[in-house]
């Protein structure tokens, strides 16, 4: 089990500070509280901190095509893949390892970048994990908790 301050930690190495709140939010649903990274799904596919259902064929593959084990921070490594690669080949074909198409892409980046945090919690939840049950009330009472946390995620010695 981790603990969301290490999670949060992880987050700060690959998204903007604005976003880590909602996006935390958004684990800590989809874990239960647990925010383990080999959090399985109760009667379900879902697994990891973004509970991948869909997305998890695509997660392993792109551990072995990165040489990456399983991990809390590989998990973190193919989420901002999935929302920050905008690449594609000379045919015009994606090449990330999990296209959420550019339309999502954008708005996650654009909600990353301009959201408040409950913005950012519906966004990413909305965009990328996209649940069959979205317990949105849960997500943004869960975003309010972890934003009277904000700054310590990215400097943890300061004080909110």
């Amino acid at each position: 089990m981790s603990n969301p301050l290490y999670i949060a930690g992880l987050l700060s190495q690959y998204l903007p500070e604005n976003a880590i709140t909602g996006v935390l939010a958004n684990i800590d649903v989809e874990t239960g509280g647990s925010f383990d990274y080999t959090q399985k799904q109760e009667n379900g596919p879902g697994y990891g901190l973004f509970q991948f259902d869909y997305q998890k064929p695509y997660y392993f593959k792109y551990l072995e095509k990165e040489g990456l084990n399983d991990s809390a921070k590989s998990q973190v490594m193919f989420m901002a893949d999935a929302i920050y690669n905008n690449k594609s080949d000379a045919e015009g074909k994606y090449t990330g390892a999990l296209d959420l198409g550019g339309p999502a892409r954008r708005a996650i980046q654009k909600s990353f970048e301009e959201g408040s945090a409950a913005d950012i919690t519906k966004t990413f939840s909305e965009k990328y994990e996209k649940p069959s049950k979205p317990h949105m009330k849960k997500r943004l009472e869960s975003a309010e908790k972890f934003e009277s946390f904000r700054g310590l995620f990215t400097n943890p010695l300061s004080l909110p």
